[in-house]
């Protein structure tokens, strides 16, 4: 008499892991996948040669492509971020393109309330720019004095020598809220661009990482890709949610203290100060600079700028030396000079959005390093 088989089959298995999210069984299936066996390969010259190649074409293939690639890995980032909420709406019953539409809708809508509010006192910035320029360069006219003081003989000496008169160079002026408007068309297709990828990535994801986990030929394969995808998935939106909340928290700190000084428009720099705080090390140094301007023009005479400034110094060097490694633990700590090289490389290839996406990338390498055997010392040189 032949028993049935009750065992669930391999795609059972991986359709449950995507569903739940829990790997452990997998992982005890997949400890010795091929993944994870052998030494690293022994490369000849010319296979270091190609693999330079190969490199230098894929970084000019990522210049070349941002305008496609940089909506995409976007949107990739923010579906990592908010697949969480999406499987959780599904063990309520819901959908998953129901709860893809709802999630996107609700950041759509905060985005828009963020912009809303921060739309006139920007303008507002941007028509006063001129005047304000030139009342920050009076306020430092007697610094700028004192220095011309110093150097006036070497001046006169420049004078003497010189034979012709420096020519007249009038400068044409450039309104910076004509330049605002005319970009706003792009910025509203990319954002819908984004929303509907975030929104196609949410919905069926899922189904995408089945159909490519089932290319594999072995099950080891397999279920080593779906147990790097999950891993990836967990580790990137832990980080991101958390380094949001921290940036939010900060925001609102900073929106306090300025209000508390009487800074005009505190809840603006309060916005900027966590947007900005999404890049490391560069993120808050420009917001400390055009802060210290701006007080300049404000208050009188340098104390009370200097105690501004150095009140805002203080809350990110908190937030960046203590709250935020405190909060992240260990398994998501980064090798700070790595995290700086790659906010450089990333703005140098791909602009404000390449640093703002730089981490999450980084992130992203670390925890695959971590996965696959031979990139473990890519994971070792990444983290800290």
């Amino acid at each position: 008499m032949k028993t049935t088989d009750s065992q669930p089959s391999s795609k059972d298995r991986l359709e449950n892991t995507l569903n739940t999210g829990n790997y452990s069984e997998m992982a005890q299936t997949s400890e010795e996948s091929q993944f994870n066996q052998g030494n690293p390969l022994r490369l000849s010259m010319e296979s270091r040669l190609l693999m330079g190649l190969l490199f230098f074409t894929v970084i000019y293939s990522l210049w070349i492509a941002k305008q496609l690639l940089i909506p995409i890995m976007l949107a990739f980032i923010l579906s990592l971020l908010l697949a969480p909420l999406v499987r959780y709406q599904g063990k309520l019953n819901i959908p998953r393109p129901l709860g893809a539409a709802l999630v996107v809708v609700t950041i759509l809508t905060v985005f828009s309330l963020v912009v809303s509010s921060t739309i006139e006192p920007v303008s507002n910035w941007i028509e006063q720019s001129p005047r304000v320029l030139k009342q920050l360069e009076m306020k430092v006219y007697p610094i700028k004095k004192k220095v011309e003081e110093v150097t006036e003989t070497a001046a006169q000496m420049d004078r003497l020598t010189s034979v012709d008169s420096q020519p007249s160079v009038k400068v044409k002026e450039i309104s910076l809220r004509d330049l605002l408007y005319s970009n706003a068309q792009t910025l509203i297709t990319s954002t819908i661009m984004v929303a509907f990828l975030v929104y196609f990535m949410l919905s069926w994801g899922k189904i995408l990482i089945l159909k490519v986990a089932r290319i594999f030929p072995r099950n080891e394969f397999r279920h080593q890709f779906i147990r790097l995808s999950l891993v990836l998935e967990k580790g990137v939106s832990r980080y991101l949610a958390t380094i949001t909340l921290i940036n939010l928290c900060l925001g609102i700190v900073v929106a306090i203290i300025l209000y508390a000084f009487g800074v005009p428009n505190s809840h603006l720099w309060g916005v900027v100060a966590g947007l900005f705080n999404f890049i490391p090390y560069i993120g808050p140094m420009l917001v400390c600079l055009f802060l210290g301007a701006t007080v300049l023009l404000i208050f009188d005479g340098f104390l009370m700028a200097t105690i501004i400034v150095s009140s805002f110094i203080a809350i990110t060097v908190i937030e960046g030396q203590i709250v935020t490694p405190l909060i992240l633990g260990k398994q998501l700590a980064l090798n700070p000079l790595i995290v700086f090289l790659s906010v450089v490389f990333w703005f140098w290839l791909w602009g404000v959005l390449g640093a703002f996406m730089a981490v999450p990338l980084l992130i992203m390498i670390k925890f695959m390093g971590e996965q696959i055997k031979p990139l473990n010392s890519i994971s070792s040189i990444v983290g800290r």
